[in-house]
C-alpha cells in the first residue's frame, strides 16, 4: 500500500478521488433503446459524438446511490466501459432484460457497504445474466465512489487489462 500511497500523492493525484481525466467518446443514438436512461448522461439524440468521463459517471453514481437507481450507474458505467464500440447497446440491452437487475445491484450495492469490495464482487459474480467482471467491477468502482464508509479499500476496476496484469 505504500507505493500505491506514494502515486497518489505524486503523480496519481488526478486519480485519487477516483476520477481522473480518463473519457470516452460515445455517439447517443447508438443506445437509443435502453431504458431507463439516466438524466445525468447526454440525450439521446444525434450521431455527433460526445464525451463521457468518469467524473460524469461519478455524478450518475452518487444521484443513483441518494435515490436508490442503481441501474442508472450501471448503465452509465456500461456506456463508459464501452464507449462508441457500435455493440455495447445490445449487450446492455440483453443485461437489462431479466426482471430482478436492479434488485440485484441494490443487493450488491448492500453488502459492498456493510462487508467490502471483495464481498459485492462475490454477490455479482454469475447474478445476471452477460454481466461478467469487466462490466460488473465498473458499476461496483463507481458505486463504490458514491457510497461512503464502505469498509476496507473502494472496488477496483477488473477488465481484462487488469486481469492480464495480475496473470503476469
Amino acid at each position: 500500500m505504500g507505493k500505491l500511497g506514494a502515486w497518489l500523492a505524486g503523480d496519481g493525484a488526478p486519480y485519487a478521488d477516483g476520477t481522473g481525466a480518463r473519457a470516452v467518446r460515445s455517439i447517443p443514438t447508438s443506445w437509443a433503446g435502453i431504458r431507463p436512461w439516466p438524466s445525468a448522461l447526454a440525450e439521446q439524440v444525434g450521431r455527433k459524438p460526445t464525451s463521457l468521463s468518469r467524473a460524469q459517471v461519478l455524478t450518475v453514481a452518487r444521484t443513483g446511490a441518494a435515490t436508490a437507481t442503481w441501474t442508472d450507474i450501471l448503465i452509465a458505467s456500461y456506456v463508459w466501459g464501452q464507449g462508441d464500440n457500435g455493440y455495447g447497446a445490445y449487450r446492455l440491452g440483453e443485461i437489462l432484460r431479466p426482471a430482478p437487475v436492479e434488485e440485484v445491484l441494490a443487493q450488491a450495492v448492500a453488502v459492498l457497504a456493510a462487508d467490502g469490495a471483495v464481498a459485492g464482487y462475490r454477490r455479482l459474480s454469475g447474478a445476471i445474466a452477460g454481466l461478467g467482471p469487466a462490466v460488473f467491477t465498473k458499476f461496483l468502482y463507481f458505486a463504490g465512489g458514491a457510497v461512503v464508509d464502505a469498509p476496507g479499500p473502494r472496488p477496483l476496476i477488473l477488465d481484462q487489462r487488469i486481469a492480464r496484469v495480475l496473470r503476469a
